[in-house]
């Protein structure tokens, strides 16, 4: 009997002393997580294996990398002129979708930024960061698909959803923010989020059932009708950005914007905790990410 209250008081010690571990920034098995997250730093694209953490740089003068069903990666480039490209995952056979030549191209093959590809890789869609308008190219020849706002609406950061429609946010600082969807055929728009407000970067789930987003700079998320919308974590020191979905739908990775961290994290959609966080894999800022088995 001795022996066990010694034991206690021994244990209780070493708790009041060193406190409990901080299980939100302790990884406690990354092989749980499967496949590949894409993401690029300085004009390289990188892939960071998730079972172990690695990172292999695959190419370099490459931005915001998207990775098509066929395994090619959709990207920026800037050889010799801002580009929409597809590559290997070498970087090598790159096809140029849409080139910038000069400022006197039409508005949609300028100021290119954050293409995402389309589930039927037909279209790809991105938008201009001056004149704060989505865009819609085919991917057979660059042409015009679709103009999705104007002066009076601007709209941003567009992703895909499985049905073939079009997610995206209203700019933060104009009157209509919030977050919309374009009907496949691009000729109808409609706002889904129940008029939340500071809303920013959906990414809507591979099983078409819900959508992610930023919201002051916490993740949250709703159902894919704007039902029931929820923050996922609120503990720690954090302000999040870049986020994309796991092929299983059951995490997301997201990106810790605080000066100096930049680094992906990995947040339990059901547990709505941070169970992993990866080593330090810096992502530059205003970057995207893309998750593949």
């Amino acid at each position: 009997m001795k022996h066990i209250v010694l034991s206690v008081m021994l244990l209780c010690s070493i708790i009041i002393f060193t406190g409990c571990p901080n299980t939100d920034t302790v990884a406690p098995d990354a092989t749980n997580f499967k496949g590949y997250i894409y993401y690029s730093n300085g004009g390289e694209t990188h892939r960071m294996r998730l079972s172990d953490q690695t990172k292999t740089t695959l190419f370099t003068n490459a931005w915001h990398p998207d990775v098509a069903n066929n395994g090619e990666i959709l990207c920026l480039d800037n050889s010799p002129k801002e580009r929409i490209i597809l590559a290997d995952i070498t970087g090598a056979n790159r096809k140029a979708i849409l080139t910038n030549v000069d400022y006197k191209d039409p508005d949609y093959k300028q100021y290119l930024n954050k293409p995402r590809i389309s589930y039927n890789q037909e279209y790809v869609a991105y938008y201009n960061s001056l004149r704060v308008v989505t865009y819609v190219v085919r991917v057979n020849d660059g042409s015009l698909a679709a103009t999705i706002g104007d002066f009076n609406n601007s709209y941003k950061n567009p992703v895909w959803a499985p049905d073939g429609s079009l997610v995206f946010q209203g700019e933060p600082t104009s009157k209509n923010n919030g977050i919309y969807k374009v009907s496949p055929d691009f000729t109808s728009i409609v706002r889904i989020d129940p008029n939340l407000t500071n809303v920013s970067e959906p990414s809507v789930s591979p099983d078409g059932k819900s959508i992610a987003f930023i919201r002051d700079e916490q993740v949250w998320t709703m159902g894919f009708d704007g039902s029931n919308p929820t923050q996922l974590y609120a503990g720690g020191n954090y302000r999040f950005g870049m986020l994309t979905w796991s092929p299983d739908s059951k995490y997301i990775a997201v990106v810790n914007t605080l000066a100096s961290s930049g680094h992906i994290h990995i947040l339990d959609v059901q547990a709505k905790t941070l169970p992993e966080i990866t080593k330090s894999h810096y992502v530059g800022s205003s970057e995207q990410l893309s998750w593949r088995y």
